[in-house]
């Protein structure tokens, strides 16, 4: 791949859950360059975040749900394109390193920035998960978990 020389590069990480509870996952609205699209809770780490603690935290900020982290399903690694850090421009060359727990939900809070990433959180039938718009990671981290169940 060649290099183009007003391309800024940046190395995204970002801990998510995988939520699943009686045939369906808990997921997320994420805006992007193709509209509205199911993704799964979580966001980025901050410096010297625990990507457990990231997770928790994310979560509870885009859902208002609180969860307990489970064991962690995988590491997925992508390459892509997104906007420029504030205060440069042009295109950015982005590396996501985006790390997955199992989790489940042990309750709710009232959170007033609920909604500050996407639209809300739903429980979506996994039926509806594999007709509907997705990011990658939902498959990738579905593909994790049945993989992890024992035959």
């Amino acid at each position: 791949m060649s290099h183009v020389s007003n391309q800024h590069r940046a190395v995204r990480v970002s801990a998510h859950v995988l939520c699943l509870d009686r045939g369906q996952v808990l997921l997320t609205r994420r805006r992007g360059g193709q509209g509205l699209a199911w993704t799964l809770p979580g966001g980025g780490l901050g410096f010297a975040e625990e990507p457990a603690d990231a997770a928790r935290r994310e979560v509870l900020q885009s859902t208002g749900f609180v969860v307990e982290i489970g064991p962690l399903l995988g590491v997925d690694s992508s390459r892509g394109s997104g906007i420029a850090p504030v205060g440069r421009r042009g295109p950015t060359d982005l590396h996501l390193l985006r790390i997955v727990y199992a989790a489940r939900v042990m309750g709710n809070l009232v959170v007033d920035d609920v909604t500050a990433w996407g639209s809300g959180a739903e429980w979506v039938d996994l039926g509806a998960v594999v007709d509907g718009r997705r990011v990658d990671l939902v498959d990738t981290a579905l593909a994790w978990a049945w993989s992890a169940v024992p035959v």
